[in-house]
């Protein structure tokens, strides 16, 4: 039979007689190399991706405000050099040399007529300025569309201005039978 000092272990509550097993304080270890793969491939995907994309912006210079500082900096465009474009709701596209009112004619956006007028122009005219005057009713893809014709024929300077009275009446006296010149003219 077993003695008493033999069950020791199981008088001791706090089991100070059991031996103490070794908790193995190793961490689990994770193989990150995939996960590095994985970082570096996007990384170099979208590197790549943005610098191949060309930024779809338009640079557009606009007129001088209208102080009275700065009235004497503003120099006015000659007639001979400049080329008045006014779109128009509806698609309508008007085109004007100088402030005649016998020069204007009407053009169209699909035909490509507006990239001949504009060469003809940048042939004709030493050191040419078109000023877009967008009426206020026009829809913003046309002059998008004027700006990127204007863009592909090389015109170094133009503008885009208020659509105002005097443009009207040149419009108006040319016979132009748009409903918005004649609403706005009335």
């Amino acid at each position: 039979m077993k003695e008493f000092d033999e069950f020791e272990e199981f008088a001791n509550p706090i089991g100070e007689g059991r031996r103490k097993r070794k908790i193995s304080r190793d961490s689990v270890f994770t193989d990150m190399n995939a996960m590095v793969d994985l970082a570096f491939l996007l990384l170099t995907f979208f590197m790549l991706t943005t610098t191949m994309t060309k930024p779809n912006v338009i640079e557009l210079v606009m007129p001088v405000p209208t102080d009275e500082d700065r009235a004497e900096d503003v120099q006015p465009v000659k007639e001979s050099r400049a080329l008045t474009i006014v779109p128009f709701p509806n698609d309508e596209l008007y085109v004007f040399r100088g402030l005649a009112a016998e020069n204007v004619r009407e053009l169209s956006y699909d035909s490509g007529e507006l990239k001949a007028e504009l060469e003809d122009f940048m042939a004709a005219t030493h050191e040419p300025m078109v000023i877009i005057k967008p009426h206020p009713d026009s829809n913003y893809r046309n002059l998008v569309d004027i700006i990127d014709d204007i863009n592909q024929s090389a015109v170094r300077r133009y503008a885009i201005d208020d659509f105002r009275e005097a443009d009207r009446a040149i419009l108006a006296e040319a016979g132009i039978e748009s409903s918005a010149v004649k609403n706005e003219v009335e």
